[in-house]
């Protein structure tokens, strides 16, 4: 797979520097060695939330997804909500030019389908909350990370995963039943007392039998520019689901994400969602530097969304 593209950003630093692994290599960073490149081994969960609720917490309308469009919702969406994304995974060999990191941990809950630019039909992300995390709760490792990220416009914080050194973890076998957990990280007390470390979401979920999404679903949500703190630049992080080791599988499973007074993430999210739907895979992963919104929207490959 080559792409001959010219600069990056990052929509979470899901996907930066390092040396890779045969399960989830980097294979765009030798074609484009100045850019921020990384394999992303990853689920992604949408969760339907009330309207009035995704709409308190995002600046901007929202736009319709095309829920009759059956080969993205070939059963249709709960009426009166608006899809939430979330993911929690791994992201190996990550670079930007000599830049290298071997693995982080990363995580974000986003609102797909926010019409930044007001035209009702181009579609943007806006960040929830984006996390990082390092292997084996190594917070040093996701310091700097977190601390470039937030610069240069998107807010990260850190976080610790569970299992923390794979994307989900096989917690039953017949069916085969699988896990993933992620913690806000606000004190990690490793001497003595008590930690604070709020949860944030956990996954519990199974391959579907009968998938309430299709991949392009997961492809045509995830594709989409996300809009900076200062809320005047954009960035497009783009993910390729088409190397022979993507390995993509619809999952069906319950998301919990944790609101206050005990959890991470804002009331009106707060909720146990059973029976959603979502795809794990390995994704390569590539972003831009920050831009214009619409020129962030006009970078998004059509090849990425197939």
């Amino acid at each position: 797979m080559r792409f001959s593209l010219q600069s990056i950003g990052l929509v979470g630093l899901f996907a930066l520097l390092a040396v890779g692994l045969p399960e989830c290599s980097n294979t765009l960073a030798f074609y484009n060695p100045n850019l921020r490149t990384a394999c992303y081994k990853a689920t992604w969960f949408l969760v339907p939330v009330p309207i009035e609720a995704v709409q308190s917490l995002v600046p901007y309308p929202l736009i319709t997804p095309p829920f009759s469009d059956g080969s993205l919702f070939p059963t249709g969406f709960p009426p009166g909500t608006h899809p939430v994304l979330v993911a929690s995974g791994i992201q190996r060999d990550i670079r930007m030019a000599n830049l290298q990191i071997d693995t982080l941990l990363g995580g974000y809950v986003l609102v797909p389908w926010v019409d930044r630019l007001r035209d009702g039909k181009t579609p943007f992300h806006y960040a929830i909350r984006n996390y990082i995390g390092g292997e084996n709760d190594n917070d040093l490792e996701a310091g700097v990370p977190t601390a470039v990220g937030t610069v240069t416009g998107t807010t990260i914080l850190i976080a610790s995963f569970s299992p923390n050194d794979d994307a989900f973890a096989l917690v039953a076998s017949n069916p085969p039943q699988f896990s993933a957990q992620v913690k806000n990280v606000i004190i990690r007390n490793i001497l003595s007392g008590p930690s604070v470390i709020p949860e944030a979401y956990d996954f519990n979920f199974f391959t579907a039998i009968t998938p309430l999404y299709t991949e392009r679903t997961i492809r045509t949500t995830l594709n989409q520019p996300q809009i900076l703190n200062n809320q005047l630049l954009c960035q497009l992080n783009a993910y390729f689901f088409n190397e022979t080791f993507a390995e993509p599988e619809l999952r069906e499973g319950n998301v919990t994400l944790y609101g206050p007074p005990a959890g991470a993430l804002p009331s009106a999210l707060a909720g146990r969602y059973v029976r959603q739907g979502g795809l794990s895979a390995k994704a390569q992963m590539l972003g831009y530097n920050p831009e214009g919104c619409e020129s962030a929207a006009a970078r998004v490959d059509p090849r990425s969304l197939e």
